[in-house]
C-alpha cells in the first residue's frame, strides 16, 4: 500500500499541490488538519485575480511570475473571495490566508467598476491589509490600460487608492525586496480626447520595476494647418509651409525640428526616454509599437537625431536589463537601438531599411547570446535621406506633388559585425545584406547554431534552420 500523503515530506506536499488546480486545492484543504496549513499557504501563496482565466501568456518572462492557468481565480471565484473577505470583515476578523500572499496579479478587468473585485471591495480590503502591514507581498503583476485610470474621485478609489498604497508600501522596500511586473499601454500625449488626470507611472514606484511590457502608438499627425510628420519637400525654400519653418495658427514660424517634439511620435519618444531613466531596475522589457489602424511615415531619420540619440543613451542606462524584445516600427526604419551590455536575449520583429543593418553591423552586441530577428523591408520612401537614396533603386520619384512613393533595396554587404559572444541565430524574413551568415558565422568564432532563413554560411556551420526544415 502506498504511504498516505499526510506521511511525505512537506516538500513533497508542495511539489504535488502545483500540479492542483484551485478548486482541487480547496478540498484537500477540507481533508484533515495536518494539509490544511500546506493547503492555504499553497492557495494565497499567489493571488492571481482576473476577469476570464488566461489560457496562454505572450508576454516576456518575468520572474517570480509563471503563468499557471490552475492557480488562476476567474470571475466566479472572485465573487466569491469577496463575498468571504465582506463577512470576515463584518465580523471583524482578518480573512485567513492573505498572510500568506507573497505574489500577487492583477489583469486589466479587475479594476473596471463593472466587476466583481471593484464592486465588492476585495481591492479595498487588500489594500486596507496591506497598509495595516498584515500582507508582506514580495511581488506584484499589474496589468492596467488608460481607461481604466479615468476617474474623478476624491479621495480616490478602486485602482487609484490601491496603486497608491501599493506605491507607498513599495517606497519602504529596497529593491530586492519587492518587484513590480508592469503590462500597460503608453498613455502619455495619445490623444487630444482622452487626457486622464494621472498616469499609470505615475501610481507606480518606478524603481521597482523590474519587467515592462509596453504598448507605444505612432502614426502621422495632421494638424487643421495641414502640417504632416512625413512631408518630403522638407528641404524646400523657408518660405514654404512645408519647408524647414512652419507657420502655427498664430502665425509664429516655428522649426521642423520644433514640430516634430510636438507631434505623437515625437512625444512618445520623449516620454519613453524620461520613463526608462527612472525605471533603472528593469530586467525584461518588451516594447511595441501599434500603426495598423493609422498609416506612421516619419521623416528623415536626421530630422529626428536628438530624439532618438536621447531616446538610445536611455535605454544604454538600463544596467540590470537582460532581455528586450522590440516589435514594430521603431520610430524609425533606420533606428536600430543598440541594447546594453547585459541583455543576454535580443528579439526584434520589424520593417527595416538598408541603413538599419549597416547600423546593426556597428552596433556592440558583444553580451548577445541569443538574437532573433524577424523583418521586412520598408514599402515607402517617404524616410529616406540623400545618403539613403544611393541604396535603392526609386520607383515612383514624382507624383504631383513632387514625393517618392516606393523604392527597392539594392543588394548589398556588410562585411563584418559585432556579434562575438553570439550562441543562436534565428532570421525569418528575406531582406537581409548577401553576407550576413558569413558575417555571423566568423563573428561568432563557431559553435553557433543558426536557424530560419538564413543560407548564406561557411561549409561545416551548424544549420539547424535548412535541416529541420525551418528555412527555404
Amino acid at each position: 500500500m502506498p504511504p498516505a500523503i499526510t506521511t511525505l515530506p512537506s516538500e513533497l506536499v508542495s511539489l504535488i499541490l502545483t500540479h492542483l488546480s484551485l478548486r482541487d486545492t480547496l478540498s484537500l484543504l477540507q481533508t484533515c488538519k495536518s494539509l490544511y496549513p500546506p493547503s492555504l499557504h499553497h492557495l494565497y501563496s499567489t493571488l492571481h485575480l482576473c476577469d476570464r482565466i488566461p489560457g496562454k501568456y505572450r508576454g516576456p518572462p518575468c520572474p517570480p511570475f509563471t503563468h499557471n492557468p490552475l492557480r488562476a481565480v476567474g470571475n466566479d471565484g472572485c465573487r466569491a473571495l469577496a463575498r468571504t473577505t465582506n463577512e470576515f470583515e463584518k465580523r471583524e476578523e482578518v480573512m485567513p490566508g492573505f498572510g500568506y500572499i507573497r505574489g500577487l496579479v492583477l489583469e486589466p478587468e479587475v479594476f473596471a467598476r463593472s466587476t466583481a473585485c471593484m464592486t465588492d471591495g476585495l481591492l479595498r480590503v487588500l489594500g486596507d491589509r496591506i497598509e495595516e502591514g498584515g500582507v508582506a507581498v514580495r511581488w506584484v503583476k499589474v496589468s492596467v490600460w488608460g481607461s481604466y485610470l479615468e476617474t474623478s474621485d476624491d479621495p480616490p478609489t478602486g485602482i487609484e487608492r490601491f496603486l497608491g498604497i501599493l506605491k507607498r508600501y513599495s517606497e519602504g522596500k529596497q529593491a530586492d525586496e519587492f518587484s513590480i511586473i508592469l503590462d500597460t499601454n503608453f498613455i502619455s500625449s495619445i490623444s487630444q480626447w482622452f487626457k486622464p488626470k494621472c498616469s499609470i507611472f505615475d501610481l507606480i514606484d518606478l524603481e521597482k520595476v523590474t519587467s515592462l511590457d509596453l504598448l507605444i502608438f505612432l502614426h502621422d499627425d495632421e494638424d487643421e494647418d495641414g502640417f504632416r510628420l512625413s512631408s518630403s519637400d522638407e528641404d524646400e525654400d523657408d518660405d514654404d509651409d512645408y519647408g524647414d519653418t512652419h507657420e502655427d495658427a498664430t502665425g509664429e514660424r516655428i522649426s521642423y525640428e520644433d514640430r516634430i517634439l510636438e507631434t505623437i511620435a515625437g512625444k512618445q519618444a520623449t516620454d519613453l526616454t524620461a520613463l526608462l531613466t527612472r525605471t533603472v531596475n528593469l530586467r525584461t522589457l518588451k516594447l511595441a509599437t501599434d500603426n495598423e489602424e493609422r498609416q506612421y511615415s516619419p521623416p528623415p531619420i536626421e530630422r529626428m537625431a536628438s530624439l532618438l540619440n536621447n531616446l538610445q543613451t536611455a535605454f544604454l542606462g538600463l544596467k540590470q536589463l537582460e532581455w528586450l524584445y522590440l516589435r514594430g516600427e521603431m520610430f524609425h526604419p533606420s533606428y536600430f537601438i543598440t541594447p546594453p551590455p547585459k541583455v543576454k536575449t535580443l528579439k526584434i520583429k520589424c520593417v527595416v531599411s538598408v541603413a538599419w543593418w549597416r547600423r546593426f553591423a556597428n552596433a556592440e552586441l558583444k553580451g548577445v547570446k541569443e538574437l532573433i530577428i524577424y523583418n521586412s523591408k520598408v514599402e515607402t520612401a517617404s524616410w529616406m535621406s540623400e545618403l539613403d537614396k544611393d541604396d535603392y533603386e526609386i520607383e515612383q520619384d514624382d507624383d504631383e506633388y513632387g514625393m517618392t512613393y516606393a523604392a527597392t533595396p539594392k543588394e548589398f554587404d556588410l562585411g563584418s559585425v559585432k556579434v562575438e559572444g553570439l550562441r543562436e541565430f534565428w532570421l525569418q524574413g528575406g531582406f537581409r545584406p548577401r553576407d550576413l551568415g558569413e558575417c555571423i558565422a566568423k563573428a561568432a568564432k563557431g559553435g553557433i547554431s543558426i536557424l530560419g532563413d538564413l543560407s548564406a554560411v561557411p561549409e561545416g556551420e551548424v544549420l539547424r534552420g535548412q535541416r529541420e526544415g525551418l528555412g527555404s
